[in-house]
């Protein structure tokens, strides 16, 4: 038995490892990526298979396989698949070091989140040997492991929780034990210094974590972070080579002094790994999410802005009225992050992927759409596509705007009858999490709103969901608080759940839970 047999690892979903996330970099380099609703892809060290059941109900007609030593985990997916009715999903039980293309063929996409770092270095080896071999010519293989030099300062704390808790076998005391001790040393100084502060940033991070993932991932005895160009010389070795980063990657230069930019310019015409690495020691890089390819791949040296025309554009920013900002446009995500422009058609495009939100529209699309809007006589459209296309390749390698190859089916308002999908019902009936249109899991701690979802099947109105919340909360399932006090009386009830539906459905869409 396995320790994650003993400790189930908390079912996640890795929102970043969706087929169209792993596409889109890859089409924007050049690559001709499989299509993403009729794909081939293997999980390593799926757990209980969660990330990739979401996958496989949303994407019918491609294939999904998921590998993982502990057998408990893999018999609990399987019997989720089995109640979803799922065909086109696998989740087997089997030691990685045996998986080979003869027993499960070869994939278009390959993700192995959460393993790299925390397996022996024969395991490390036969990860990429299985990118290598069982990943199709135009492939995508994504890899996460701990990263240096940020992992430095997890170090500092890993070695003495582990020195601090080797006499204790429950797992909740070691997690326990190894908190105390972190809290004890955050708080051991009357003037902290940075030894001191050091720890206590690594006991605030680790508070966020569940017992079970603090147990396995910071916990575990083996836990190897790499420097990514330690990382990339073991993939180079099997023929692989670095596509990109899985999320944004890019330095925020505004949050650095000028002699950064300067020094990064420098390196202008260094190898793509030694200008990678030079920015992870700029911002202390702990994590890494690296897509990968195999070598014989041409790829292009930037992201080719003038293949966006062909893909759908998300943005989830609104327009925020900043007057300083003499005429220009600003937008705003829900982080805080701003963008602003001073050109027309790019606050335009902005303003309409803002009012379409969650929702995605396709670039070609979206020119159209703000050609025909501008109240001047728009440039050239070869002048306009590249102007776009451009400014959202930009914002996409900010982090500040979506870019799929294969949109997702979401829908952006509550209709007459509005549904969320039978997976989502599935998920709140036997838990709080809940995974949204988009492949991004959802809390949902109040049993009113989660029951709420659970009505959301197509055949409900806003009246009747009403309706049925009030009896949900009179038969004593469910309780309604306002200002902190609990609502008893049926009348004031009712109009706080009227209220609540009305604003419920729309948070609902904009979290992009609606099913289209």
């Amino acid at each position: 038995m396995t320790e994650y047999d003993k400790v189930l690892y908390p079912a996640a979903i890795y929102p970043l490892t969706h087929p169209t996330r792993l596409a889109t970099p890859a089409f924007l380099r050049g690559m001709c990526p499989q299509s993403v609703d009729r794909c081939r892809v293997l999980e390593l060290a799926c757990g209980s298979g969660s990330n990739l059941i979401s996958m496989a109900f949303h994407l019918p007609a491609s294939n999904f396989v998921g590998l993982d030593l502990a057998q408990r985990p893999i018999a609990l997916g399987n019997s989720m698949i089995a109640e979803l009715g799922l065909k086109n999903i696998s989740l087997h039980a089997i030691d990685l070091m045996a998986a080979n293309p003869t027993d499960f063929g070869h994939f278009d996409f390959i993700i192995a989140h959460g393993l790299y770092s925390w397996v022996p270095p024969a395991v490390r080896e036969h990860v990429l040997t299985i990118c290598r071999e069982m990943l199709n010519p135009q492939g995508v293989a994504y890899i996460s492991y701990n990263a240096y030099p940020g992992n430095h300062l997890r170090d500092l704390v890993r070695g003495m929780m582990r020195f601090h808790t080797a006499g204790f076998e429950n797992p909740a005391d070691v997690t326990g034990q190894a908190r105390g001790l972190l809290k004890f040393l955050a708080q051991s100084k009357v003037k902290p210094d940075y030894y001191v502060a050091a720890i206590q940033a690594q006991f605030e991070r680790l508070l966020k974590y569940a017992d079970e993932a603090f147990f396995h991932d910071d916990l575990s005895e083996v836990n190897r972070p790499f420097y990514f160009y330690e990382f990339m010389a073991q993939a180079e070795s099997h023929g692989l080579k670095f596509l990109g980063e899985a999320g944004p990657n890019e330095l925020d230069y505004e949050k650095f002094t000028p002699e950064v930019a300067k020094k990064m310019s420098e390196l202008a015409s260094a190898s793509e790994v030694v200008r990678e690495q030079y920015k992870d020691f700029i911002r202390g890089c702990a994590f890494r999410q690296t897509l990968l390819c195999h070598q014989e791949v041409e790829l292009a040296s930037d992201l080719l802005s003038e293949r966006a025309l062909a893909l759908y554009a998300m943005c989830n920013a609104v327009p925020v009225e900043k007057p300083e900002q003499d005429g220009k446009a600003v937008f705003r995500r829900r982080g805080g992050a701003e963008l602003t422009t001073g050109h027309p058609l790019i606050a335009t495009a902005l303003k309409v992927l803002s009012a379409e939100q969650p929702a995605s529209v396709s670039v070609k699309a979206l020119l159209d759409t703000v050609r025909s809007t501008l109240p001047e006589a728009p440039a050239s459209l070869a002048e306009d596509e590249e102007t776009l296309s451009h400014a959202l390749t930009k914002a996409y390698r900010a982090g500040f705007v979506e870019l799929y190859l294969s949109p997702f089916c979401v829908a952006n308002r509550a209709g007459h009858c509005p549904a969320v999908s039978k997976l989502v019902q599935f998920e709140l009936t036997r838990g709080e999490t809940a995974t949204n249109q988009l492949h991004t899991s959802i809390r949902f701690p109040d049993p009113v709103s989660r029951q709420l979802i659970v009505l959301l099947d197509g055949t409900r109105d806003e009246n009747a969901l009403v309706q049925e919340l009030i009896g949900f909360v009179g038969s004593g399932r469910g309780k309604i608080y306002e200002d902190g006090v609990l609502v008893e009386h049926r009348d004031q009830i009712a109009r706080i759940l009227e209220r609540r539906v009305r604003e419920g459905l729309k948070s609902l869409a904009q979290e992009g839970m609606l099913a289209c």
